[in-house]
């Protein structure tokens, strides 16, 4: 315990720290607002607090809790929307103050280290025996798991990354299909780059942070590795693979610098023939807010050994602390049923995390883009989920980069990594779903 404790001041100084890059972003949260969203019992029913970082998505959220409040009277849940990085920095600081919601918002890859600071609490017992967790996808549960798989909350919602590819100009090359094959996707890169009009085969996103770790990690498990076997030769093979794209230009080599809205943008000028995106960008073509003056098509990510893909989202845990723990389970349940999955999931554009809610709507089976997504979504894996992922996740993109900018090979670069990440994961294993 005395252990634990040390490292809880320890990430909180750190936090602390962190506090003046963070001020002045987003909405702050007043002592008072803490205050009032304490849980606290009035008579029968107790004031549950729910913390999340939605905005376009916050009324639904809304309505959940409102139609739950009307169905019991155990407890009352009121919604409190903080910022993405206040939200985060009071998880730090609450950790050890004890000024935490009953119910919290994180995104999948950060949980690990939040349930490995006490932020959120142990519900396995309450979760174990409600007989629809079968219906999960397994990347999005264990993202909510510790390292001895146990659960402190639930996903909420999910989406994951597959292949966009512009048939104008694939069928221009002469080929009627996207590849399916890293020999097939190789081959479509040499036939759709056009070096005169500065148009590339492929483009991604390999940025030094979090999003570069988030698209290479379909490369590293398509070849047969995985965050536990970096240095592999199926890892190495993974980063050789895509640096010899860029090192034969066929992927720009700006990639590097490129999120993934700079590789969107690319894609969207005609400046790529394949783009890899994710379930979130079907929405801004539908909007309007990305033109495409293309006819394109989404396809699974391209085959090498396994199939692969990775997911995003956000899972919501009952905090540390929370009288009302056991309530706050059965909420999370109900949130997390089918029907409700499926209809928070269409209002807010996302993908659900339940194998049998996307049968509730036609759009995601109908809609060939989404068919594609959620065929991805059976074998998607999440980040992790681990404690240190973000020190795991920079050991990756730092290989990565290293890696296409020419700097090291893949075998090189991914030995580098794994001096990092193996002892980490010898201390605390990932978790996985049994």
């Amino acid at each position: 315990m005395k252990g634990r404790m040390k490292k809880l001041l320890a990430v909180t100084v750190a936090g602390m720290m962190t506090v003046g890059m963070l001020a002045g972003c987003g909405n702050n949260v007043s002592q008072e607002s803490s205050t009032e969203d304490s849980t606290e019992t009035k008579g029968e029913t107790k004031e549950v607090s729910i913390w999340h970082y939605f905005e376009h998505e916050a009324t639904a959220l809304e309505k959940i809790a409102e139609k739950y409040n009307e169905l019991q009277d155990d407890i009352h849940i009121t919604c409190t929307y903080v910022s993405r990085e206040e939200l985060m920095k009071q998880y730090t600081i609450g950790a050890v103050s004890g000024e935490l919601p009953d119910i919290g918002m994180v995104d999948s890859p950060d949980m690990a280290s939040y349930i490995s600071l006490g932020v959120f609490e142990d519900i396995d017992d309450e979760i174990k025996d409600w007989g629809d967790l079968d219906q999960f996808y397994s990347g999005p549960l264990s993202s909510c798991m510790d390292s001895e798989g146990r659960l402190h909350g639930l996903p909420n919602n999910s989406n994951c990354l597959a292949l966009l590819c512009n048939m104008d100009i694939l069928n221009a090359a002469g080929i009627e299909n996207p590849p399916t094959t890293w020999d097939e996707f190789y081959e479509v890169c040499q036939k759709t780059t056009n070096a005169a009009d500065s148009v590339f085969g492929f483009a991604m996103c390999a940025i030094g942070n979090e999003e570069g770790t988030f698209q290479y990690i379909p490369w590293l498990y398509s070849a047969g590795a995985d965050v536990t076997t970096l240095d592999s030769a199926e890892a190495a093979n993974s980063l050789d693979f895509l640096s010899k794209l860029v090192k034969e230009g066929l992927m720009s080599k700006e990639v590097v610098n490129w999120g993934q809205g700079d590789a969107l943008n690319a894609f969207a000028a005609g400046k790529a023939a394949m783009l890899e995106s994710g379930t979130w960008q079907i929405a801004q073509f539908d909007s309007g807010d990305v033109e495409l003056d293309c006819n394109y098509k989404y396809a699974l990510l391209p085959k090498d050994k396994a199939d692969a893909s990775v997911i995003g989202g956000e899972n919501f845990g009952v905090c540390t602390g929370s009288d009302a723990k056991e309530e706050c389970a059965e909420f999370l349940k109900y949130m997390m049923t089918a029907e409700n999955n499926a209809d928070w999931c269409e209002i807010a554009g996302k993908l659900p995390v339940r194998a049998d809610a996307t049968e509730l709507k036609s759009f995601w089976t109908e809609d060939e883009r989404y068919a594609v997504f959620n065929e991805a979504m059976n074998y998607a894996v999440a980040r992790g989920p681990h404690e240190s992922w973000p020190t795991i996740s920079e050991a990756i993109y730092t290989a990565e980069q290293a890696a296409l900018l020419g700097e090291k090979t893949g075998e090189a670069a991914m030995k580098d990594a794994s001096l990092v990440v193996n002892p980490i994961l010898e201390e605390v294993p990932i978790a996985t779903v049994e």
